[in-house]
């Protein structure tokens, strides 16, 4: 038989373990969500000033009706969405227009821990394909089998060009690094004449 105390201490440190485990997932789950929420909210404002400074449409309410974040091996490393809005005349809560927009977030590193996320707001999109995009990614449409081949070979091809795309990029950084490296520092001679003004020298004379 087994000694029962080493059994009670092998149960406890099962137990504190699960407890850890599911501690940490609920923790990451709700940072996860926070860090989400805040995204969104991020897309939101940019959307909005990008309407009212760019397209200058100001004085009307905008609600937005779908802010979609991009799904797929392309969008692994980008954060790209797509953004529904409604542009309401206040006074009338009349709908005035419908628009889509793309907006992508160009993160960079700060330092160890933290990243800054630049958002770009690449221009209005074609509404109706907007709207089937999302569509078909949320699964909203059903896709023929020939559709589903299609839209995989595409999706292949588009991350194949920006693979290609990557490489490019970072063997232009590294030539560029390279060359800095190599470059000579040009060597500055310190002046002897700090005045500036002309100092007459005399010959020598046996």
């Amino acid at each position: 038989m087994g000694n029962p105390s080493m059994t009670i201490v092998l149960l406890v440190v099962l137990v504190v373990v699960i407890i850890f485990v599911i501690v940490t997932t609920i923790t990451g789950r709700k940072a996860s969500k926070k860090e989400k929420a805040k995204r969104y909210q991020e897309v939101r404002n940019q959307i909005k000033d990008y309407i009212a400074t760019v397209e200058k449409r100001r004085n009307l309410r905008i609600e937005f009706e779908k802010v979609y974040a991009r799904k797929g091996a392309e969008y692994k490393y980008r954060d790209v969405f797509d953004v529904i809005v409604e542009l309401i005349e206040p006074k009338t809560n009349k709908v005035l227009e419908v628009r889509a927009y793309e907006i992508e977030g160009l993160t960079t590193k700060i330092d160890k821990k933290n990243y800054k996320t630049d958002w770009v707001v690449n221009g209005a999109l074609e509404l109706e394909e907007t709207k089937r995009r999302i569509a078909i990614a949320e699964k909203e449409i059903k896709l023929t089998k020939s559709e589903k081949q299609l839209i995989r070979q595409e999706e292949k091809v588009r991350e194949k060009e920006l693979k290609a795309k990557e490489r490019e990029e970072l063997k232009t950084a590294k030539i560029d690094h390279k060359k800095k490296k190599t470059e000579p520092t040009p060597i500055v001679r310190p002046s002897q004449n700090v005045s500036g003004k002309f100092i007459p020298t005399r010959k020598k004379t046996d």
